[in-house]
C-alpha cells in the first residue's frame, strides 16, 4: 500500500513549507468549512472566495488581497495535482474526498521529523535531483526544528536500502543511483510518509480490531486514537466489513458510524466463554495484587458485554503504569487542573441578596455539557457528590443547637441539587444520597 500518484504529484507541487504557510490552511478550510458545497462537483470561483472571510482554519490579515493571492495560486497546484479543474469563473470535477485525503497527509508530516525529512528527500529528488547535499535539505527544512537529523537520514538509508534502494549517505550529501525518471524511487522515499512505522496492511487490521474489540469507535475516533489517517481507516474498515470480522453498531450523535467486533465470527479465532473468562482473570487478580481486594466472577455478572469487560479491564492496565516519573506527575496536575477548570465553568450558584425579601434560597445550576466529561472524571464527581452528602448529614446530626426541621429541610434542600447535578453527569441518582 503506498502513495497514490496523486499524492505523490502534490508531495512534489507543494514543498514542506507547504505546512507553515497559507496552504496547510487552505486545505484545511476545503476540507471542514465547504459543506455547502459538497454536493456539486462544479463551483462558482467567487462562491468559494466569498467564504474565506469567515474562515477559522484561514488566519485572517489585514492584507486580504495578499490572501486571495496566494489563494489563487493554491488553486492553481490543485489542477496540476488533478484535484480539481479551473477555468476564469468556475471549478469543476472537484475531488473531494482527494482534498481531504492529502490535507490530512499534510497533518500526519506536520508530527513527525521523520516525515518531513523525507517529503524534502522526495521533493527534492522529484525535481531531478539524484545526490541532495545537507545543505539543500537544511534549506528546504528550514522552518522547522528537526532533532537528529543525521540519525533520521540514516535510519531512512538503512530502511529503504534493506528495501532495495540504492543509495548512500557520504557525511554530507545523499546519494541516489537511480535513473532521474525511476518511479520506485518516489515509493521507497515517500510511501513511509503514508502510515506511522510502516504498518503492514495485516498489522493496521489488527491494530484497529484490538482497538474496536473494547467498545464502538468511530471512523475519526479510530483516526485520532492510532494517529492513522481517516482515509486508510475507512479503507480498512471497510475490508473488515466485507469479511464480516465486524458489524455495524449504531451511529453517532454526528451521523458517523459505529463498529464493534463480531462475537458470532471473532476475528481472533476466540469463543465468548474463553474471552469473558481471560478478562475476568486479568481484573480479579489486579484487584488482589494491588488492592488486597477479593472480587469474584459474580461480581460482574452485570456486566453483559465482552466489549465493555475489555475496556475495564484496558482501564486497569493503564492504572497501573508508573506514576511517580516526573512526566506522569506533571501530566495528573495539570488534567486535574484543566477538569477542575471545566466543572467550574459547568457550575453556576446564585446565593440569596441579602437585602432581597425574596427568601434565603441558594439556586444551583448545572450545564447538561458536564456529561461529555471522561467517564472516569465523571465517577469520581459522582462519589464525591455521595460523600459530600454523607458528611453534611453527619455533621448536621451532630448539632446541638439546629432544630429537627431546619435540619431536615437543609437536607432535603441539599439531596435535590446533589440530584440535579447527578442527572447532569448522565448518571444514575436516586433520593437516598
Amino acid at each position: 500500500m503506498g502513495l497514490s500518484n496523486q499524492n505523490l504529484l502534490g508531495l512534489k507541487l507543494f514543498s514542506p513549507s507547504s505546512i507553515n504557510d497559507k496552504s496547510l490552511e487552505f486545505f484545511e478550510f476545503l476540507k471542514y468549512e465547504t459543506k455547502i458545497f459538497r454536493n456539486d462537483s462544479t463551483i462558482l470561483k467567487k462562491n468559494l472566495i466569498d467564504e474565506i472571510p469567515k474562515s477559522l482554519k484561514i488566519k485572517q490579515t489585514p492584507r486580504k488581497q495578499q490572501t486571495l493571492k496566494k489563494f489563487e495560486k493554491f488553486l492553481q497546484n490543485l489542477d496540476n495535482i488533478l484535484f480539481i479543474k479551473i477555468s476564469d469563473d468556475e471549478i469543476s470535477e472537484i475531488k473531494w474526498d482527494d482534498i481531504d485525503d492529502f490535507c490530512g497527509l499534510l497533518r500526519l508530516i506536520e508530527r513527525s521529523d521523520e516525515r518531513k525529512v523525507r517529503w524534502a528527500l522526495y521533493h527534492l529528488f522529484a525535481k531531478g535531483n539524484l545526490e541532495i547535499s545537507k545543505t539543500q535539505l537544511a534549506e528546504s527544512l528550514k522552518e522547522f526544528k528537526i532533532k537528529h537529523f543525521d540519525k533520521i537520514l540514516t535510519k531512512i538509508i538503512k530502511a529503504e536500502t534493506l528495501s532495495g534502494l540504492d543509495a548512500e549517505f557520504n557525511g554530507t550529501t545523499f546519494i541516489i543511483n537511480h535513473d532521474a525518471g525511476d518511479k520506485l524511487v518516489s515509493h521507497y522515499l515517500a510511501d513511509a510518509i503514508e502510515e506511522q512505522s510502516r504498518r503492514s496492511p495485516g498489522e493496521l487490521e489488527e491494530e484497529i480490531l484490538k482497538l474496536i474489540d473494547e467498545g464502538s469507535y468511530s471512523n475519526q475516533e479510530i483516526s485520532q486514537s492510532l494517529l492513522i489517517d481517516e482515509g486508510l481507516v475507512s479503507r480498512t474498515i471497510s475490508k473488515l466489513r466485507d469479511q464480516d470480522k465486524i458489524i455495524l453498531s449504531s451511529f453517532g450523535q454526528r451521523g458517523a458510524r459505529y463498529f464493534t467486533t463480531n462475537c458470532d465470527n471473532c476475528p481472533f479465532g476466540t469463543t465468548k466463554t474463553s474471552c469473558r473468562k481471560e478478562a475476568l482473570s486479568f481484573i480479579i487478580s489486579s484487584f488482589m495484587k494491588d488492592f488486597e481486594v477479593n472480587l469474584s466472577a459474580n461480581d460482574f455478572d452485570s456486566v453483559e458485554s465482552n466489549q465493555a469487560l475489555l475496556k475495564i479491564k484496558r482501564i486497569i492496565m493503564m492504572a497501573r503504569k508508573e506514576k511517580n516519573t516526573k512526566l506522569e506527575r506533571n501530566l495528573s496536575k495539570n488534567l486535574d487542573d484543566i477538569l477542575s477548570k471545566v466543572v467550574e465553568k459547568f457550575i453556576k450558584i446564585e446565593f440569596p441578596d441579602k437585602k432581597s425579601s425574596g427568601g434565603s434560597k441558594i439556586n444551583f445550576g448545572v450545564s447538561s455539557a458536564i456529561s461529555n466529561l471522561p467517564i472516569l472524571y465523571q465517577l469520581g464527581l459522582r462519589k464525591g457528590a455521595h460523600e459530600g452528602i454523607r458528611l453534611m448529614n453527619e455533621l448536621l446530626l451532630e448539632s446541638k443547637t439546629m432544630q429537627k426541621e431546619d435540619r431536615m429541610k437543609i437536607q432535603k434542600h441539599a439531596m435535590k441539587e446533589a440530584n440535579k447535578f447527578l442527572k447532569n453527569l448522565g448518571l444514575e441518582y436516586n433520593n437516598s444520597v
